[in-house]
């Protein structure tokens, strides 16, 4: 049982492996500030603890589940016969996983990296029997769950990184906590209720959004990056209606879940000819239109934040003119003259 290990393992990982746990170790900010680069001791403990126990390069565990998952359906009638079936399709199962932990450690090694193993890992390899199917080596069975994680689309990848927080968030969903959550280069602290964590339609950001408690609020209605959360602290049991829930969920599905902080507003812009070629090609961010208020002189109508127009049009420059509402209308008008004066 568990590994023969030492607190130093080098882990050698193929070149899209090495590439990945770089670009991820800048875009989660698990770096060293002084010396400018990733830190990644820390990374790839990070990574281990928050995914080996799902991952398919976790044989051991994966063939206990797929076990208990059999024995369930088993009935007493024709037990004997059953069980035999049950070890096949677990004899199955397991040279399934074992070609697939063969084909992540296959890959050619581009990078070596002397890792320092931290307290959570060392109690993970002490208790875990995936030593039967590694060697015995501690380095190949990381190796594995980090070559799997390279795999993964940018979206699970950052699931597993955050994982502790969406975790601790899932909870307090659940029962429904009042929250004070802390972000990154604010000092301002916001208390809400969560109820619901999921990406936007693009799948760029995963965003928590709930009922704010806060005082002031222009909507009742928030949202926030989880990659943006420092800290999150219990403050009491909270209540939510139905009927608040269904709201936030149906404005999600509508406008977005990054879209949530600002109130809606009618808002009217006229596209040039060139700015309608834009709007139907751009089609990242774009938000839906309620009406086309004049076909012939392309003035658009939405119903959506001042900020999500700002974040779709500002780029079309002279080709989207806001009308209204006059505050928007004016943002777009001081920030080009500020471009512009940048430039002269």
């Amino acid at each position: 049982m568990g590994f023969a290990y030492h607190n130093q393992q080098r882990i050698a990982l193929s070149a899209h492996a090495a590439r990945i746990i770089e670009d991820d170790s800048y875009s989660f900010q698990c770096y060293d500030q002084k010396q400018q680069k990733p830190s990644y001791h820390k990374f790839i403990n990070k990574i281990f603890c928050n995914s080996y126990d799902t991952s398919d390069a976790s044989i051991y565990l994966r063939i206990a589940e797929k076990r208990d998952e059999l024995h369930s359906l088993q009935s007493s009638d024709r037990a004997k016969a059953v069980s035999s079936f049950i070890d096949r399709i677990i004899q199955n199962e397991t040279k399934k996983l074992k070609d697939h932990s063969n084909c992540l450690l296959s890959k050619d090694k581009y990078e070596n990296y002397v890792i320092s193993l931290n307290k959570k890992t060392l109690n993970i390899l002490e208790s875990s029997e995936e030593g039967t199917f590694y060697k015995d080596r501690a380095a190949l069975y990381i190796r594995a769950v980090l070559e799997e994680y390279a795999q993964l689309d940018s979206m699970k990848r950052k699931m597993i990184y955050y994982r502790e927080i969406i975790d601790d968030l899932q909870k307090h969903i659940t029962n429904h906590d009042m929250i004070e959550i802390s972000y990154y280069n604010t000092p301002v602290k916001y208390r809400m209720i969560p109820a619901q964590i999921e990406p936007d339609i693009y799948r760029t950001h995963l965003y928590l959004a709930g009922i704010t408690v806060q005082e002031q609020a222009k909507t009742p209605y928030v949202s926030g990056r989880i990659d943006r959360i420092v800290s999150i602290q219990y403050i009491r049991a909270g209540t939510v209606s139905d009927t608040m829930l269904s709201t936030l969920k149906k404005k999600i599905e509508k406008n977005g879940i990054q879209y949530l902080k600002s109130n809606h507003t009618e808002i009217r812009i006229q596209l040039s000819p060139e700015g309608v070629k834009k709007y139907n090609q751009l089609t990242f961010q774009r938000p839906a239109y309620t009406r086309i208020e004049d076909p012939e002189k392309n003035i658009y109508q939405f119903d959506i934040t001042s900020y999500q127009a700002m974040v779709y049009f500002f780029k079309f420059g002279a080709d989207a003119v806001v009308l209204e509402p006059e505050e928007l209308r004016n943002r777009f008008h001081d920030m080009y003259l500020a471009a512009l004066g940048n430039y002269q």
